[in-house]
């Protein structure tokens, strides 16, 4: 399955599930998810600062009950902004594919270290 596919699926889901509500205009939706995408990198921060990145997340019990392996803490906030970040760029008809290895392209001439963070 394509990166492309992905963000296809995790779109047509929240869709579903009520993050694209209709009639909403672009600029209220990127407001509002942009805010979703930095919750989840909280999430993922305070569960480093408390510890557990590696003990099961809190929805490891209904994934076992669905048959799936739970995630730890680390797995599943990283997986949850990965997700917000894919069904964005499909709503905004990104090629996720195309930008990302664009990108990749560019960043491979950068000089080492080049944003200066730790």
């Amino acid at each position: 399955m394509t990166i492309n596919a992905i963000a296809k699926m995790v779109h047509e889901n929240a869709v579903a599930h009520g993050f694209h509500p209709e009639g909403q205009l672009n600029d209220t939706f990127m407001a509002d998810q942009l805010l979703n995408l930095h919750r989840e990198v909280s999430e993922l921060s305070d569960a480093r600062r408390s510890g557990i990145l590696n003990q099961p997340c809190d929805k490891a019990d209904g994934m076992r009950k669905l048959g799936l392996t739970p995630l730890t803490n680390i797995e599943e906030e990283y997986a949850d902004i990965v997700i917000r970040a894919l069904d964005q760029m499909a709503r905004f008809r990104i090629d996720v594919e195309r930008v990302i290895l664009t990108k990749h392209e560019y960043n491979k001439t950068r000089p080492f270290r080049h944003n200066k963070l730790n």
